[in-house]
């Protein structure tokens, strides 16, 4: 049973000197009125919602903890380096980009704290979830729209090693760029890879696809005209299926898991 001892609520100016004091504690481990402070200007929230906040974290570090979870330098540096590549660099020059704002620690100590979360989140609801053949059946026959796509369809494909230049590019089509590589495809729905198609799927005629790395090259595709309308087979799109009744049972999964674990902490709160 959660034990908490309620007070009225803390009053604290971020402007006025502040007495680091301990004001609360979950499990033993103390929360600060300077945490709560910093917590409040960093996240532009009240105190008593910092507070709240820090008793979460808390429950959370202390459930990994509990679980074993850890994350390496392995597990940092991969995770560092699909972030470069989302932004156009390499990792050697993401890492210098942060270091030369004063960012770096900082930037990996918050994505490690990142991915120890979501590996605790990924453990819990793999746990406890279970998605069977008639789950995904029903999905499909109830959200049939979602996999109603075209026959065929006419892009035409952009390639360039800098993905700033198709930023440019998808400003103002008119551009004549020199080093962006340019040809025009017609291509069936049932030939193209799964990717592709949801990708044209979710893309408006006359719009440009997002950007979108290819090893080598980046790649934006302009979406000329789409012909027919199909529906891709259940087979097709199975995986997806599970993949979205995962994401729609995971929140209630997650909050339900830390709600018994927040009524079974020690919580104090002091004046």
């Amino acid at each position: 049973m959660k034990k908490l001892l309620i007070i009225p609520l803390l009053a604290f100016s971020l402007h006025a000197e502040i007495i680091d004091k301990v004001v609360a504690s979950v499990d033993n481990t103390p929360i600060t009125s300077y945490e709560i402070a910093k917590t409040a200007k960093e996240m532009k929230i009240s105190p008593n919602q910092a507070l709240n906040y820090l008793i979460d974290q808390k429950i959370l570090q202390e459930e990994i903890k509990k679980q074993g979870i850890s994350v390496d330098d392995y597990d940092i540096e991969n995770a560092m380096e699909k972030i470069a590549k989302q932004n156009g660099m390499t990792l050697f020059e993401f890492k210098n980009v942060l270091q030369q704002k004063g960012q770096y620690q900082q930037f990996r100590k918050a994505l490690k704290d990142k991915l120890l979360k979501e590996k605790l989140f990924a453990q819990i609801v793999n746990s406890k979830l279970r998605i069977t053949p008639e789950d995904i059946q029903n999905y499909y026959n109830a959200h049939k729209d979602e996999f109603k796509t075209f026959k065929s369809i006419q892009v035409t494909k952009y390639m360039a090693k800098n993905p700033s230049l198709l930023k440019q590019l998808q400003q103002n089509t008119i551009l004549n760029l020199p080093n962006v590589e340019m040809n025009m495809a017609v291509y069936e729905a049932n030939k193209l890879p799964k990717n592709l198609l949801f990708l044209f799927m979710q893309t408006p005629e006359g719009k440009f696809t997002p950007i979108v790395n290819e090893g080598e090259y980046y790649v934006t595709y302009f979406i000329s005209k789409k012909e027919g309308s199909d529906y891709i087979p259940l087979e097709s799109v199975k995986n997806v299926i599970a993949n979205k009744i995962m994401e729609e049972r995971r929140s209630t999964i997650l909050k339900e898991y830390f709600s018994k674990l927040k009524n079974k902490a020690n919580i104090k709160i002091y004046n």
